[in-house]
């Protein structure tokens, strides 16, 4: 048997459900060739049975985290125990929700009702249903049920979407993410007091028992076991499912003269701007969001740079924007549209900056291919319309991170990373939009990195040191929360890049990666976070 059939027959492998609501969805799958996955069976079962029907769900991307929640609320509801439902997600992922409620269990939602009826299942937008009136209307609501997917957005005790959802009244709640722990073991704390409040105690308790650090945690054994009674969480390996392979390429571009000299320009205003900032002790977060855009195109550089003025750069701001403006096409671009131009499956591109994205869309057209676009903000019945042309038509569907968060893309079978996040954990995430259960192909992706650059230093950390393509994403977290003890790997890299000559920046990078140690030997944390 194949990789791919092993993964898509996998229903051949299920074991003997106990759950009151198959022998309703057992003829709805059949009719719709869903394929029955034996972890998704043995989530929900886990959920409603040990957890009481409540649970941080953080299985890896991929894995179908949203049917198991599904399986949850069917089991729930023909158990009488769950009549009236309500479910969040962010706004670019309700038409996912609805079309999977629909195909998978034959549900219909309200989408966003003004009032919420008495009965049945409610469907919005956590940043709508957060705003009055809504949030006075459906906190005065006792709901059965309460789901909330990219659940990671409520990390902050502080934040508005923490304080909505914590205050609706509810029996059982559902907490989907796969990156149940972002920054810093906080944000678990967080997580884990909508789900079940008191588990921990106050969070100075937590901190006492669990935490030597913001990032460094102790009594991990104990924390563990505290973590069992309430989170569900399988990597690929542990739900013993096979997806097909997916294969890794870097493509090397070389820098215009223009682009070369905006780049080292641009790279000695850095280095000044840290050292005034480091002096005065100010922030050095829009530093990085910079030294990332050199990468990506001039455009989104010269984009940030009019909105920024002289506030960062001073007398220098307005030479780099002159540089920045006088450069009309960038290599990276043009080796892309050879790539894309070559191809004949669909493909994902990922860029983190509108401006670049809009830019490379542009030439693309003019190349003659099929160009689909999905960014943050986005009009819902325009994405839709984006996310149907692009599965009818194929061509390339060009994506900021924000605008594929959560989708189901599989009709892609190349990935190409046209700027890299500096956190493997967000790469990853990447992947998983088209690496995932109903995947049938070969996954290709495609790194494209300029030569000589500190993108190209990244990537040699991502890629070759810590090996991330050929690590499941539960690996990779311990790896990469060993790497934050202290700070997020953001700052650190940007300080290395900033503050080293440029000869000592492997040498450095090597010893970062040195301090990753062989899977099963961590010390940061329990593997199942």
């Amino acid at each position: 048997m194949t990789r791919a059939a092993r993964a898509v027959n996998a229903d051949t492998e299920a074991p003997t459900t106990e759950l009151m609501a198959w022998s309703r969805l057992e003829p709805i799958w059949r009719r719709s060739h869903v394929v029955r996955y034996p972890h998704q069976i043995e989530a929900a079962q886990e959920i409603v049975g040990r957890l009481d029907g409540s649970a941080l769900l953080a299985d890896e991307v991929g894995l179908g985290k949203t049917i198991e929640a599904g399986l949850v609320l069917e089991e729930l509801m023909a158990r009488g125990q769950v009549a009236r439902a309500l479910i969040l997600c962010p706004a670019a992922l309700l038409i996912q929700w609805q079309q999977e409620l629909w195909q998978k269990f034959a549900r219909r939602a309200l989408t966003q009702p003004h009032l919420p009826p008495r009965q049945g299942i409610v469907l919005a937008s956590l940043d709508w249903a957060k705003r009055d009136p809504q949030r006075r209307l459906y906190q005065g609501v006792n709901w059965d049920l309460v789901i909330v997917d990219e659940a990671h957005h409520l990390k902050s005790r502080r934040s508005q979407n923490f304080s909505f959802v914590a205050g609706l009244p509810r029996k059982y709640v559902i907490l989907i993410t796969a990156t149940p722990i972002q920054n810093e073991l906080a944000e678990l704390y967080n997580l884990v007091s909508i789900v079940k409040p008191g588990i921990f105690g106050s969070y100075m308790q937590f901190y006492r028992r669990f935490l030597l650090a913001p990032r460094r945690p102790r009594n991990v054994d104990e924390l563990r076991q505290e973590l069992s009674s309430v989170m569900v969480r399988r990597t690929r390996h542990e739900a013993r499912i096979v997806l097909p392979p997916r294969k890794v390429e870097l493509l090397l571009v070389e820098l215009s003269p223009q682009e070369r000299a905006l780049y080292e320009a641009a790279t000695d205003a850095l280095i000044a701007a840290y050292r005034s900032r480091r002096a005065s002790q100010d922030t050095i977060l829009p530093l990085i969001l910079i030294q990332r855009e050199l990468c990506s195109s001039s455009f989104a550089l010269a984009e940030t740079l009019r909105r920024m003025g002289t506030s960062w750069f001073g007398d220098a701001a307005p030479s780099l924007l002159r540089r920045a403006e006088a450069i009309d096409s960038n290599q990276k671009a043009e080796a892309a549209t050879s790539l894309l131009c070559g191809l004949k499956e669909p493909a994902l591109v990922f860029t983190e900056y509108r401006a670049t994205q809009a830019y490379l869309g542009r030439k693309l057209s003019r190349a003659g291919l099929e160009v689909h676009y999905l960014y943050g903000g986005q009009n819902r019945q325009h994405r839709q319309m984006e996310l149907q042309r692009f599965a009818k038509q194929g061509g390339v569907l060009v994506a900021t991170e924000t605008g594929g968060q959560g989708l189901n893309l599989q009709t892609a079978s190349v990935v190409v990373n046209y700027d890299l996040p500096w956190n493997p954990m967000r790469v990853e995430q990447r992947i998983g939009r088209a690496h995932r259960l109903g995947q049938t192909r070969e996954v290709r992706i495609l790194n494209l990195c300029a030569r000589d650059t500190v993108e190209e230093h990244v990537l040699r950390l991502l890629h070759e040191k810590i090996d991330m393509f050929r690590r499941v994403i539960g690996d990779l977290d311990v790896i990469i929360r060993h790497l934050e003890r202290e700070r997020p790997l953001e700052a650190q890299l940007l300080e290395l890049f900033l503050t080293r000559e440029r000869s000592e920046i492997d040498r450095r990078l090597d010893e970062i990666a040195t301090r990753v140690r062989p899977t099963g030997t961590q010390e940061s944390l329990p593997a199942t976070l």
